[in-house]
């Protein structure tokens, strides 16, 4: 299979889905009553802060590096299109809406656990996309988010 990506770019998707993710957390912590899951949404939201920077950071270290060839023309244009439109946090106002419709805490941690799955998911599958050589770096983005999907487990563990 081609590298039809460049790190750069799933990097630079990885840190736009921390920001989003950041976003959904402080407004989920905004929405609830409860004390714990407000510092613990807090918490999250920090961490992905963090991770956007640690994602910056390893761009830092990246060479210029172009795709191979494509299967058909305009081909790697489709698949960025779609995976920034398929984003696995919502955006803007739509993260802060979706973060309030929650019905239930439990409900909340759920969704977020499956948001979490989705990107650990998401990296596991590009990562055959990128050159082989710029494969650790991406194993450092998909090392971060599984922390989250075993920080949430834990979380609902202890409270639900």
């Amino acid at each position: 299979m081609p590298d039809l990506f460049s790190v750069r770019e799933l990097i630079d998707l990885a840190i736009r889905e921390e920001q989003t993710g950041a976003t959904f957390y402080r407004a989920l912590a905004q929405s609830t009553e409860s004390e714990d899951l407000k510092e613990f949404a807090l918490q999250v939201a920090r961490m992905e802060d963090e991770h956007a920077a640690k994602f910056r950071d390893l761009l830092g270290r990246l060479g210029d590096y172009e795709p191979a060839g494509e299967s058909y023309s305009g081909e790697h244009e489709s698949y960025m299109s779609y995976l920034v439109a398929g984003r696995i946090f919502p955006t803007g106002d739509d993260g802060v809406e979706m973060a309030r419709r929650q019905a239930s805490d439990r409900e909340a941690v759920e969704t977020a656990m499956e948001m979490e799955r989705s990107t650990l998911l998401f990296y596991h599958e590009m990562i055959r996309f990128v050159p082989e050589k710029d494969r650790p770096l991406l194993e450092e983005v998909i090392a971060e988010e599984r922390q989250h999907v075993t920080d949430f487990a834990r979380y609902k563990e202890e409270h639900f």
